[in-house]
């Protein structure tokens, strides 16, 4: 036999042996009785029984159900548990909150915004038919991106020039432009 086949039937070798290795710790690990399902009182392998064949086969038993321990516990015994949370920093519970009588809501009436949109332009794309508008929402700080003919708080984008875009809202219009580039030379 040359050289090259011995290396492949070893390897080959090596390979049904570790396949039958992990084949017997899974089936140990799945066993109900634990890893060492095999140990008995005299200290060797217990004996495999094999059922007769009778009729048809039937399904395989179940293993019983490992429960977990801490089920058994009723809940009112752990008040321990409820008076010190573990996931508080003070490590006390929260405080109940009471109920108050209901208050007849008060009717909020929104005083019409006649200020001018809270948008600063950034940037404009102009082509075509449709305009592109980049904002800074000055009150939330978000980046506002609007095509012509939508809208943010109201304020729908009419139309984009190269500059300056116009918004328009309950029939007011606001033009909102570029801030002029600086003329300072570093």
């Amino acid at each position: 036999m040359s050289v090259i086949k011995k290396r492949i039937g070893a390897r080959i070798f090596a390979a049904v042996v570790s396949i039958a290795a992990a084949a017997s710790v899974a089936v140990a690990a799945n066993d109900p009785r634990g890893l060492d399902a095999g140990d008995n009182n005299d200290g060797g392998p217990e004996p495999l029984t094999l059922a007769p064949n009778v009729g048809s086969p039937s399904p395989p038993a179940e293993p019983p159900l490992r429960r977990n321990p801490l089920w058994e516990i009723p809940l009112k015994s752990l008040s321990a548990t409820l008076e010190r949370p573990l996931f508080t920093p003070s490590r006390r519970p929260p405080a109940r909150s009471v109920a108050s009588p209901q208050t007849a809501a008060a009717k909020v009436i929104a005083a019409p915004d006649l200020g001018d949109p809270p948008l600063n332009l950034l940037g404009v794309v102009t082509g075509g038919e449709d305009g592109y508008a980049v904002f800074l929402n000055t009150t939330t700080h978000d980046i506002v991106r609007l095509r012509t003919g939508e809208g943010h708080d109201g304020w729908i984008l009419q139309s984009v020039k190269r500059r300056q875009v116009v918004l328009e809202k309950n029939r007011r219009t606001a033009v909102v432009a570029l801030p002029q580039p600086s003329t300072d030379k570093k």
